[in-house]
């Protein structure tokens, strides 16, 4: 059994990995970014680029502030014990 419970995690990445495709952006946001010119071409690229940014970047950023003052309340002492 617990030979199992080692193996199950590689299971799970390795089927995730072959099961993932391209990510491809639907027919008409594909063809509005690429048929626009000049100065709002640029601002819709522009706006999906930081859209992208903060939607990688934000949780990211709520999970290591949490982390930090989990653990800086336990350096502290400030935790209950379990």
């Amino acid at each position: 059994m617990t030979r199992f419970k080692a193996i199950l995690p590689v299971l799970a990445i390795s089927a995730a990995l072959l099961a993932a495709q391209p990510a491809q952006a639907c027919p008409n946001c594909k063809e509005a970014v690429a048929n626009q010119e000049g100065a709002d071409g640029e601002g819709l690229r522009q706006g999906y680029f930081w859209s992208i940014i903060m939607m990688l970047s934000v949780p990211l950023s709520v999970v290591s502030a949490g982390t930090f003052m989990v653990v800086r309340a336990a350096k502290r002492g400030a935790l209950p014990e379990m």
